[in-house]
C-alpha cells in the first residue's frame, strides 16, 4: 500500500516543460525584449533629436548675438565724429590707409542678393568672397568700428602695436589710419613716429602716464576693425578651414551652410566661422530720412528714428541708416530621418507694405528642421549723432 502511494506521487511530479509551454515562454520573452528594445531605440532617437534642436537653437542665437554686438559698435571711432559720407561706395577689402580713412564715413554698407537664387557681388578685391564661397539668396553686411579699449601709452614693449594691424588715432576733429609695429608712447602714433594728432592733457597721471610728461599728448590709438558677414555654402572646405568652399566634397561630403565673416588681421583678411546651419541671411536697413532739413544742433538731417526700411539701399541710404533688421533662417546641421515639412519661412518686412514679408522661402524637400531668428537693433553711434540734444 505504501509503495503504491509513493509510485503515484512520483508520477504526479512535473519532470520538465512541454513544447507548448516552452514556445509560450519564448514568445512572452520576445515580446518583453521587443518592448524594451523599442523603448531604448525611441529614447535614443528622442535624445538625438533634442540634441539637434538644442544645437540649432544655440547656433541661431549665437549667430544673431554676434551680429547684434558688432552692429551696436558700428561707427564707434573713439572721439572722432567729423567724418563725412564718401562720394562712392568704399571697397571694404582695400586696406590702404587712405581708402580706410575715407571709408570711415560709411560705418555700415552691404551687398544684396537680387533674388533667393542669386548671389551678391562684392568687389573683386575681396578674393575670399568668390561665387563658390557665397550662398545664393543671402546678403553681405560690412561693419566698421574701433575697439572700445584704446592702446595704452608707455615706453616698454608691453605697449607695442602689432605690425600689419590697422589702428585709428583720432581726436574729435581729425583722424588717421595707421599701420602698427611700434610702441605707442605719449607723442607718437602706431608707427612710432611723431603724432600730428593730439588731445588735451586733462587726464590724471594715475590714469594716463602721458599726462605727467606731455602738455599735448598724442590722441588715443585704437585697433581698427572691418568685419564682413556672409553666408557660405559650407563650414569646413575640403581645401582647409580658411579656404573657399568647393562643393559636395566639403564637410566630409555633407556641406553645412554657415554664417562666416571676413576679419581684418595683421596678415590681411581671414575667414572666421561664426555659426553652422545658417542658410539665409537677409539685412534690412532702417533709414532716418525725415525731416530732410539739416538740424542746427546736430548738423545732420533726421532725428535718429527710422522712418522707412530698405532691402536694397543706395549710398545715401547707408549714410542714413540708424537701425538694422537681421533675419536668419537656420537649419539643423544633421538631417532627421523621416522628417518632412510643408512649412514656408518669411524673412524681412516688405518696405512698401509692412504687414507683408519681404521674402518667403520653402517648403524644402529634405529632412532638415528649420527656424527663423530675427531681431532689429539700433545703430547706436549713427543714430546718436542725429538725436536732438
Amino acid at each position: 500500500m505504501h509503495d503504491a502511494i509513493h509510485l503515484t506521487s512520483c508520477r504526479s511530479r512535473q519532470a520538465g516543460l512541454s513544447l507548448v509551454e516552452l514556445m509560450i515562454a519564448m514568445t512572452l520573452s520576445l515580446m518583453l525584449l521587443t518592448g524594451l528594445v523599442t523603448f531604448f531605440v525611441n529614447a535614443s532617437n528622442n535624445q538625438r533629436e533634442l540634441q539637434k534642436n538644442a544645437s540649432q537653437i544655440e547656433n541661431g542665437r549665437y549667430a544673431l548675438d554676434s551680429l547684434i554686438q558688432d552692429l551696436h559698435l558700428t561707427g564707434f571711432y573713439g572721439a572722432f565724429a567729423a567724418y563725412a559720407t564718401p562720394s562712392a561706395l568704399p571697397d571694404p577689402c582695400d586696406t590702404t590707409e587712405s581708402v580706410m580713412l575715407a571709408a570711415l564715413g560709411l560705418p555700415i554698407q552691404g551687398y544684396q542678393a537680387g533674388s533667393m537664387t542669386a548671389k551678391p557681388t562684392p568687389p573683386s578685391s575681396c578674393t575670399l568672397l568668390t561665387s563658390a564661397n557665397l550662398a545664393a539668396g543671402s546678403d553681405i553686411v560690412v561693419v566698421r568700428f574701433a575697439e572700445p579699449t584704446p592702446i595704452l601709452n608707455g615706453t616698454t614693449t608691453s605697449f607695442a602695436t602689432t605690425s600689419g594691424e590697422r589702428y585709428l588715432q583720432a581726436n574729435p576733429a581729425t583722424a588717421s589710419i595707421q599701420n602698427g609695429g611700434a610702441t605707442a608712447t605719449c607723442s607718437t602714433d602706431a608707427l612710432g613716429v611723431a603724432a600730428t594728432i593730439s588731445r588735451k592733457c586733462a587726464i590724471p597721471a594715475s590714469v594716463d602716464v602721458c599726462s605727467a610728461t606731455c602738455t599735448a599728448p598724442a590722441a588715443e590709438i585704437r585697433k581698427m576693425n572691418v568685419r564682413i558677414y556672409f553666408v557660405a555654402p559650407c563650414s569646413v572646405p575640403a581645401s582647409g578651414t580658411n579656404g573657399v568652399c568647393t562643393g559636395s566634397s566639403d564637410d566630409g561630403g555633407y556641406p553645412i551652410p554657415t554664417l562666416k565673416r571676413l576679419e581684418l588681421t595683421s596678415a590681411g583678411f581671414a575667414i572666421v566661422p561664426v555659426a553652422e546651419g545658417v542658410e539665409y541671411m537677409k539685412i534690412e536697413y532702417g533709414l532716418d530720412n525725415s525731416p530732410t532739413a539739416t538740424n542746427a544742433n546736430t548738423g545732420l538731417p533726421g532725428d535718429g528714428v527710422p522712418d522707412a526700411y530698405s532691402l536694397t539701399p543706395a549710398l545715401a541710404d547707408f549714410a542714413n541708416a540708424v537701425s538694422v533688421r537681421v533675419d536668419l533662417l537656420v537649419r539643423n546641421s544633421l538631417a532627421s530621418a523621416g522628417y518632412t515639412s510643408s512649412k514656408t519661412y518669411k524673412l524681412g518686412i516688405d518696405p512698401t507694405t509692412p504687414s507683408n514679408p519681404a521674402v518667403t522661402v520653402g517648403p524644402f524637400s529634405d529632412n532638415f528642421r528649420r527656424h527663423v531668428y530675427a531681431a532689429e537693433t539700433r545703430l547706436v553711434n549713427m543714430a546718436g549723432r542725429r538725436e536732438n540734444p
